[in-house]
């Protein structure tokens, strides 16, 4: 029996745990392996949960100071690092209770905490990082000591070549989805459209929700024959603030959700997805074949996100609300051109099978 440590956050927005919960499920499948989940976060007691918890705040209210943060922990790596010591103690006792044949972390931020423990303990285990960010990656992720990092995108392999990375130790293989966006993928039905019926468009602003998609919905309905569906994701005080503010004026083009589990559904249901950079609604909407708008604010690891996908047709960039409307005229006039183009460019990009390769990838550092 094969066991595999895998170091992920719960709290730092959902796309770590995302990551996890694909991989997950690859592992599940795989005979003879044995597979541990921790947050690396919560190693380090209340204080690093809160510290964790901290990020939601941040990304919605103080994108300034956040985006700042990021920058000068990137140039200074070793002040990043310091948080990881408040780990070192129980991180260290699980390593002697499980004894993992191998560790994965998706969260840069304790690559080098792994390291550091595997070397003071003596460890020859081999360490496999599997990068959350397809372009701007943090010097954090650039651990020189894992034996195999997995980017997601040749962007993202060449910034790890520009900060010193042995290419020899990096394989690109694609963004790790969840199974069931791949298979809704795969199911999707035939997509058509003609102009007589409403466009659905589905709006998201991650699990944290923010304040700017108020804007983003009102001029989606200011269109005529647009139907809109917003998520919210946990921010109950924007879902309250969206109904009294929308639903009185739009009725039922509007609908306004909170957190879902069912997203792959949702997707399905619609003709454009309009969301910020985010990495994992990005690709998700690229499995199920949805067109995307990409709008801000942007966290600095999500910066050029954007221009990722349009440069490979996968959805267009909305820089403000005021720009939404002539973009979604644009998209679907001619009984939706624009999104069809869109659709067989990720049609040729999307790979449902990423996650299973990214574990036999991982994998062939132990067998």
């Amino acid at each position: 029996m094969k066991r595999i440590l895998l170091v992920t956050s719960a709290y730092t927005g959902a796309g770590h745990k995302s990551i996890a919960e694909a991989l997950s499920e690859q592992f599940s499948q795989m005979e003879e392996v044995e597979l541990k989940v921790i947050d690396g976060f919560e190693l380090a007691g209340q204080f690093g949960v809160r510290l964790a918890k901290l990020y939601g705040m941040m990304s919605r209210h103080a994108t300034v100071m956040y985006n700042a943060s990021w920058r000068y922990t990137m140039a200074h790596p070793y002040r990043y690092a310091i948080a990881s010591q408040l780990c070192w103690r129980r991180f260290s006792q699980c390593l002697r209770s499980y004894q993992p044949d191998l560790i994965i972390t998706v969260h840069s931020l304790f690559n080098g905490l792994v390291s550091r423990i595997l070397e003071g303990e003596g460890a020859a285990i081999p360490l496999a990082v599997v990068q959350a960010d397809p372009v701007n990656i943090h010097s954090s992720w650039c651990n020189t000591k894992a034996q195999l990092t997995v980017c997601s995108t040749q962007e993202a392999r060449q910034s790890c070549i520009s900060q010193g990375m042995d290419p020899e130790k990096l394989t690109v293989v694609g963004f790790p989805i969840r199974r069931r966006f791949a298979e809704a993928g795969n199911r999707a039905a035939e997509w058509s459209y003609d102009e007589s019926r409403p466009l659905k468009c589905l709006l998201m602003s991650g699990g944290e929700g923010n304040v700017s998609i108020s804007r983003y919905a009102q001029a989606a309905l200011e269109l005529d024959n647009t139907e809109v569906t917003v998520i919210c994701g946990r921010n109950e005080k924007l879902r309250r603030h969206l109904e009294d503010l929308l639903t009185p004026r739009y009725g039922q083009r509007i609908r306004i959700l909170g957190f879902t589990e069912d997203m792959e559904q949702k997707m399905l249901e619609s003709d454009l997805l309009i969301t910020r950079g985010s990495p994992n609604s990005l690709f998700e909407a690229v499995a199920v074949n949805l067109p995307l708008v990409i709008t801000g604010p942007l966290l600095e690891q999500e910066r050029d996100n954007p221009r990722l996908m349009q440069e490979h047709g996968l959805g267009v960039i909305c820089y403000s609300p005021d720009e939404l409307p002539a973009i979604i005229n644009d998209l679907r006039r001619d009984n939706g051109a624009g999104l069809i183009r869109i659709r067989k460019a990720q049609h040729g990009y999307r790979c449902a099978e990423n996650a299973g390769q990214i574990a036999e990838a991982v994998m062939r550092l132990i067998k």
